[in-house]
């Protein structure tokens, strides 16, 4: 069984299996993406894409941790996140506007469908979508390197890094 965490609303055509925190079409499980129902070794790949920003940067271990309780060992991981680092570059030098650095950095993106309005509880849904850690190239590595192999890191739509790397 191949997972993917945070799928939103295009969940990715070559995982069988589709989680997000949201209720969305196509989403097999709703959970937090650090509290994953699954038994520990019986998932066979792992991709998150633009996902892992959304956590604090406090829960970013812990979380990199439960995604490789999951896993089984050799299994392959995907994760991409925003280069929180060239986008600031790019608003230092005038190049993006604040409207535009925020959009990047900060997330949120309230625009979109799936964030618009609110849950239950009358929390607004876009609050799902907020950025709550920033990564450049280092960090995302050293990060992803403390429960996983790191295979390639690179960078890829010019302002996003993608990692992947292998459970030990």
């Amino acid at each position: 069984m191949r997972l993917e965490i945070g799928a939103g609303e295009r969940p990715h055509p070559d995982y069988d299996l589709h989680v997000d925190v949201l209720a969305l079409p196509g989403i097999a499980v709703r959970c937090a993406v650090d509290r994953l129902p699954f038994t520990t070794g019986s998932l066979d790949a792992l991709r998150a894409n633009h996902v892992l920003e959304h956590q604090s940067y406090e829960l970013v271990t812990e979380t990199l941790r439960e995604w490789a309780r999951v896993l089984r060992p050799g299994a392959p991981v995907d994760i991409g996140v925003p280069d929180a680092r060239f986008v600031a570059g790019q608003w230092v030098r005038d190049e993006i506007d604040t409207a535009e650095a925020n959009h990047w950095i900060l997330g949120g993106h309230s625009d979109r469908a799936a964030h618009k309005g609110t849950d239950e509880r009358g929390v607004p849904l876009w609050i799902w979508n907020a950025h709550h850690t920033l990564f450049d190239a280092e960090f995302l590595r050293a990060a992803v390197a403390e429960h996983f192999v790191v295979e390639e890191l690179f960078t890829y739509d010019v302002r996003n890094l993608r990692v992947y790397a292998r459970k030990p």
